[in-house]
């Protein structure tokens, strides 16, 4: 969708430049010829520059090939890196060393005025042990001189993010969806989903990464997004008359629409879904502000080989209300045979863990609830962890009914693994 709707014009330094519009059937059309190669574990290219380096490479005698295999390869490299990576004490001492440079260069670029953090040291070298002394010996030995650190380093470092962590340890298989089974060739569609930070209207944040077969519809890629919104409770009327909250046994949409290039995807759950609701709704816009959307097909209906997309160009999803998502198509290859097989699709790759409200009585413990209407906590809503409201004690009946104390998701529809 075009990035005027919604908070638009913030969000262009985290994307791009897009691609051009890429047809999936057309690229698996025109990639024929390499999924019959790989079916025999080799790609073949019926490209004259191939055939020319090919046949340069079979005139070199046997001695020359073996010499230049030799020349390029990275195999001692590889060894002594599995070696480091394997042994502990030695990773531990890479870890702590790198951390060490990263906070002096740091601390060298910085002209703020504030006080300095305490820098870390090196531990003394005649008290470690001696594989990592050798190791120590190794690097410092190093006659490359852009091995070290210098000050201009500080300009490409930058402190880790929520996003660069991953609630998942291994790859996640959903294997649900379309027609992921069928026999036939298969492209891979790479998908990442940004979301929109409360304290940051104009900032994203990656939430998670998605891997879908060709054969499979927009509808998959939406069903296997984790959000929060999808967790939160759900209120309801008691017998008494008492307004109560539980929450949900399991993930139910309350209406989505996908827009892409222009065209927007509704999930058809109710005649008038969301995508009718968004074009009515653009309609009583001025028309120089917004584009010219129209009705597509079912998400659910429409197939990734069916659609033109553009790679690293931001497509809009909508959601639960008023829960926004940005849509990245990072890249679009063939399915190999070293990945999994076409049934176990789609893929979840990567999910940024959700971070965790802070109760504000205590400030240590995750706030487990957020309670309305308490003229006790000063503030509504004030999210509370379950032993602070427990000593906080029963208000006095004549506030009760004007309390409500509501659930916070527990993060556990969708983020957890296989």
């Amino acid at each position: 969708m075009n990035m005027n709707i919604g908070q638009g014009q913030g969000y262009e330094s985290y994307f791009g430049p897009s691609s051009e519009l890429v047809d999936i059937a057309q690229f698996l059309s025109s990639t024929a010829e390499f999924q019959q190669g790989s079916s025999s574990g080799s790609l073949t290219s019926e490209s004259s520059a191939a055939k020319k380096i090919q046949a340069g490479w079979s005139a070199l005698p046997t001695e020359k090939q073996s010499q230049i295999e030799a020349e390029c390869s990275v195999s001692d490299f590889q060894g002594e890196l599995s070696r480091i990576t394997q042994n502990p004490r030695l990773t531990a001492h890479i870890t702590h060393s790198y951390h060490v440079f990263v906070h002096t260069v740091l601390d060298n670029a910085s002209n703020s005025n504030r006080r300095k953090r305490k820098r870390p040291n090196m531990p003394d070298s005649s008290t470690e042990h001696p594989e990592v002394r050798t190791l120590q010996e190794k690097l410092n030995n190093v006659q490359l001189q852009s091995w070290p650190m210098m000050v201009n380093s500080a300009m490409f470092i930058r402190p880790p993010k929520q996003a660069d962590h991953n609630a998942l340890t291994e790859t996640k298989l959903l294997a649900f969806g379309g027609d992921a089974s069928k026999e036939g060739r298969h492209a891979l569609v790479f998908a990442t989903v940004y979301n929109t930070l409360s304290w940051g209207h104009r900032l994203l944040s990656r939430s998670s990464q998605h891997v879908l077969l060709s054969s499979q519809s927009l509808g998959d890629l939406f069903d296997c997004i984790p959000c929060t919104s999808n967790e939160m409770a759900e209120e309801y009327v008691d017998e008494d008359g008492t307004t109560k909250w539980k929450e949900p046994a399991v993930r139910e949409s309350a209406g989505a629409v996908i827009c892409i290039e222009d065209v927007a995807y509704g999930d058809g759950q109710s005649e008038d879904d969301y995508s009718d609701k968004l074009i009515d709704h653009l309609k009583t816009l001025p028309k120089t502000s917004v584009p010219e959307i129209s009705k597509g097909p079912l998400m659910h209906d429409t197939i990734f080989s069916t659609l033109p997309i553009r790679l690293h160009k931001p497509y809009w999803l909508l959601h639960a209300g008023d829960c926004e998502h940005f849509i990245v198509f990072e890249h679009i290859r063939l399915h190999h045979q070293s990945d999994p097989p076409p049934s176990k699709f789609p893929l979840t790759t990567q999910m940024t863990p959700p971070l965790l409200d802070t109760c504000r009585a205590c400030s240590k413990a995750p706030a487990v609830y957020a309670v309305c209407g308490d003229m006790r906590l000063g503030e509504s809503p004030f999210v509370i962890c379950a032993p602070c409201w427990r000593w906080m004690g029963n208000p006095r009946a004549e506030d009760a009914h004007k309390i409500s104390v509501v659930p916070l998701p527990k993060h556990e529809l969708g983020w957890g693994g296989q």
